[in-house]
């Protein structure tokens, strides 16, 4: 679209209070959910039913962003709101219809929504490292987290540590450059990262992954196999034998790479041969395995691609510390992965409206605005949104 220029910037309209639609998060979340779900059927088209799934997901998704739920009993007693009523669920939902409604909700359709928003969502172009602009698409970190499980939640036992531990995973697909989630899997802690990457691989991608990922040489060749890219960091007790050297350009040496060459991994050298760059660290040299050739990703990049690896810990720290998916509104596998999934589409949504992930400020403000404490006007100026419309 064409600049306005500054006569125009003078006269444009102020915000009106009719453009609050643009940040009511949870009617889009909503029509979203009805397009994705289509006619009811099952135990949700029984005419006796009153809770809707719609209206089950939608307070799970409230309870998100209201700082003052902490638990299914306070979200159930929040459901008799008027306002809550009117614009999240209808009406008041018990305790148990809560409760049930877990076990009836297929995660798939929270699964669809998520990758339909992940396909369509494109933030602010700030921030980018024009030189991995060629990868923006296709350039994912992949990692998981961990969440610690409540004591009654026996399916998510994990370790004896301590007395009786438990936890669960999110294995995240990340796009590093987009800064947004575009693919995810919720399970018990003890579920391995490489077989969950094996099981969520795709043609086309580019993976960036830590020393965990670079433990299993025969993960290599199966990525490659299956079409994928990737930069996986090695752990620095591995072993290889060099069977070429490439010549180190002046921007590698200023990226501080050590060595570019083609090698075969393991003490004995009978694996497929692959490229290995050794990059100086803070503390340790930082080794580095890619199928890429030096003309597909120079040397000095395969460094910037694993550094961009980071954003997808600090996404994690986001949705845990300041999103606020700290506590469980529901306990069982489903109603578990659920709530992660309504948090990534929060994630989503949020980028979409606007332009980046909120910091702490911006999502205390976000939280007024829903809860009716801020004006749209002081939302927009926390956000920069009048700078974007203009």
């Amino acid at each position: 679209m064409p600049r306005k220029n500054a006569a125009q910037k003078r006269t444009a309209k102020p915000l009106q209070e009719r453009d609050l639609g643009r940040w009511k998060l949870l009617a889009e979340f909503q029509e979203r959910l009805s397009l994705a779900a289509g006619q009811a059927r099952g135990t949700w088209a029984d005419p006796r039913r009153e809770l809707s799934q719609i209206d089950y997901l939608s307070l799970l998704l409230f309870g998100l962003f209201n700082p003052v739920v902490e638990s299914m009993r306070g979200l159930c007693a929040a459901s008799a709101l008027g306002r809550v009523q009117g614009e999240v669920c209808g009406r008041p939902v018990s305790l148990g219809s809560f409760s049930e409604a877990q076990g009836l909700v297929d995660p798939g359709l929270l699964e669809k929504v998520f990758h339909d928003l992940a396909a369509e969502v494109t933030p602010a172009p700030g921030g980018r490292d024009r030189r991995l602009e060629a990868y923006r698409k296709k350039l994912i970190a992949i990692d998981g987290t961990l969440w610690a499980a409540l004591p009654r939640m026996a399916w998510a036992f994990w370790r004896q540590q301590h007395g009786r531990e438990g936890a669960l995973k999110l294995h995240l697909k990340f796009n590093v450059l987009e800064e947004k989630p575009v693919g995810a899997l919720i399970a018990p802690a003890k579920r391995c990262e490489r077989s969950v990457l094996r099981e969520m691989a795709k043609a086309g991608e580019f993976y960036v992954g830590d020393r965990y990922y670079g433990e299993d040489y025969a993960l290599f060749n199966e990525l490659k196999e299956a079409g994928c890219s990737f930069v996986l960091r090695l752990r620095q007790e591995a072993r290889w034998e060099v069977m070429e050297e490439y010549p180190l350009t002046p921007a590698d040496r200023a990226a501080g790479v050590r060595s570019d060459a083609f090698v075969r991994l393991g003490a004995k050298s009978k694996s497929a041969p692959l490229r290995l760059v050794r990059v100086a660290g803070p503390r340790e040299e930082i080794l580095l395995v890619s199928d890429l050739l030096p003309e597909e990703l120079p040397a000095e990049l395969v460094g910037q691609v694993y550094r961009a690896r980071w954003r997808i810990e600090l996404f994690f720290k986001w949705i845990k510390c300041i999103l606020g998916c700290g506590h469980w509104l529901a306990e069982s596998p489903r109603g578990v992965a659920l709530q992660i999934y309504c948090a990534l589409i929060a994630a989503l949504l949020l980028l979409a409206h606007s332009g980046r992930r909120p910091g702490k400020r911006a999502m205390e403000m976000i939280r007024f605005y829903l809860l009716g404490t801020a004006t749209l006007e002081e939302l927009c100026t926390q956000l920069g949104l009048e700078k974007k419309q203009t």
